[in-house]
């Protein structure tokens, strides 16, 4: 039976069985979005103003690891927020998908529109709340570095082999778009630029902060085994001196500290 001839029941179940990290149609979902899209500026001597977009169209990313690990790519249409934005959504900005607004669009000091780009958000913010003052240099510092929103999918389309996912159409009322410290699915998100920065940032890591850092992503193993396959692609490629036992040897008798 082709996807086109099943009904939702059906092509849930498969999916359920073939691909992790599917959800319910209609459950609410959220992507996160790298912080370089965002930029707070001064608006005048009374306000802040909190510009850039909480989503980007035709731009795939893995869901559950991707196809190779079980589960898929996904891809946001062009017109998939048309008829959410016709229809006024209440949106609220957010911290961590909690607290205090400090922008909604009930109020009009949070503004959401699309254009070849993607989701395009401004919102107004008080300098003078607290809140605002801890994100805008927690951002500027890149201690919180993305931005998430919370949406629900009406229509959605996989392709044959349910390795792709298009969601056609989605609904925002009641959402939000938060500043997060992690984000909370596989999105875009920050990236370091060079493959030098990455080698560097793992040379020096705190084991017990990255262990807590990789729990906090939402498929780990899937990630690790990712890094290790390319690891190990460097590592078969490039002219690694060998320890002798002796040197291991002695490394492994160091203490620790």
């Amino acid at each position: 039976m082709s996807l086109s001839e099943m009904t939702t029941e059906q092509l849930m179940a498969r999916l359920n069985t073939e691909r992790r990290g599917v959800p319910s149609l209609g459950g609410t979902e959220r992507r996160s979005v790298s912080v370089d899209e965002f930029q707070i500026r001064a608006s005048g001597k009374d306000s802040l103003t909190l510009k850039g977009y909480a989503s980007v169209f035709e731009y795939p990313y893995d869901i559950g690891g991707g196809p190779d690990r079980g589960g898929f790519s996904e891809v946001i249409d062009r017109r998939a927020f048309d008829q959410t934005l016709k229809q006024n959504p209440d949106v609220q900005l957010l911290v961590n998908h909690d607290g205090t607004p400090l922008a909604r669009t009930k109020s009009g000091t949070l503004t959401l529109g699309t254009d070849n780009k993607g989701l395009h958000v401004e919102a107004r913010l008080d300098p003078t709340s607290p809140t605002v003052q801890v994100i805008r240099s927690a951002m500027e510092r890149r201690d919180m570095d993305e931005m998430s929103f919370a949406f629900r999918a009406v229509r959605q389309h996989f392709d044959e082999d349910l390795s792709i996912r298009r969601l056609l159409e989605v609904n925002i009322h009641r959402g939000d778009v938060s500043v997060v410290n992690n984000g909370a699915s596989d999105a875009t998100s920050a990236q370091l630029r060079t493959v030098t920065e990455a080698l560097e940032v793992l040379a020096s890591l705190d084991a017990d902060a990255a262990l807590a850092e990789v729990r906090s992503i939402s498929d780990p193993a899937a990630a690790l085994h990712r890094a290790q396959q390319s690891l190990g692609v460097l590592l078969r490629n490039v002219d690694v001196p060998r320890l002798s036992v002796a040197d291991a040897a002695a490394i492994i008798a160091a203490p620790r500290g």
